[in-house]
């Protein structure tokens, strides 16, 4: 494995997961990066659904609209998804890495990203902006990068 140091300074990820049939599917996505273990929010759904069935993951460091550069280290690892403390711990580092960011930036409509979450009403949007729990219909998974 690539020394973790690039993808530890990179403020966004690819993620690449897997359909059942082996085909990749990319993903940009915000990270905390601890040690080899990575973890991550994302909507529960698809994304989730592959990692379940196929635990394998790749990870290269990326812009915000998930362009990956040519020199970009891959990084190997085994996805798994958190739930009750586990979940609310990387909630919270997550949290300290990106501060209002985090909770704000999924909610809104973005020229070129697909924020699940911006189409939510008004009121909705206000009460996820505060919380600082994990989100209904959200998951928190944990990436172990191979050593």
């Amino acid at each position: 494995m690539a020394d973790v140091d690039t993808l530890r300074a990179s403020r966004y990820a690819q993620l690449r997961t897997y359909r059942r049939d082996g085909r990749a599917v990319d993903t940009p996505i915000w990270f905390h990066l601890d040690g080899t273990t990575l973890v991550f929010r994302t909507k529960v759904g698809p994304k989730t659904t592959r990692i379940v069935n196929d635990p394998r993951v790749q990870l290269r460091v990326c812009d915000y609209k998930g362009r990956v550069p040519d020199s970009a280290p891959a990084y190997d690892g085994h996805a798994s998804v958190l739930s009750g403390a586990e979940a609310d711990q990387a909630n919270r580092q997550l949290h300290a890495r990106y501060g209002w960011q985090y909770n704000l930036v999924p909610l809104l409509p973005l020229p070129g990203v697909n924020n699940v979450d911006a189409g939510l009403r008004w009121r909705e949007k206000w009460q996820r902006v505060r919380t600082r729990t994990v989100w209904p219909g959200s998951a928190i998974v944990r990436v172990q990068l191979y050593s």
